[in-house]
């Protein structure tokens, strides 16, 4: 589902995740493990997760945060809540 500029969400999610990591957005594909293969931190998927919030105006629980292991768990998470309406 792209937005008004034509982006969909993995481009944005991807833009999103290298601008946190400091990496280029072509090393991403939906099974990157944000932990092991980025090196990702608590902060640093907080500050992903604060980015994707304000973004796309939704609320990511603690819980869903723990859940969210993948780029793909990320997409399929923002697909879900944009369609949800939550």
């Amino acid at each position: 589902m792209p937005d008004k500029a034509g982006n969909t969400i993995a481009q944005i999610v991807s833009r999103a995740l290298a601008a946190v990591t400091g990496q280029s957005e072509d090393q991403f594909s939906e099974h990157t493990d944000l932990i092991q293969d980025l090196n990702m931190d608590s902060l640093a998927l907080y500050e992903l997760v604060i980015e994707l919030e304000e973004h796309y105006h939704v609320q990511i629980t603690d819980e869903d945060i723990d859940r969210i292991k993948t780029l793909g768990d990320i997409i399929s998470y923002i697909e879900r809540k944009i369609g949800s309406g939550s």
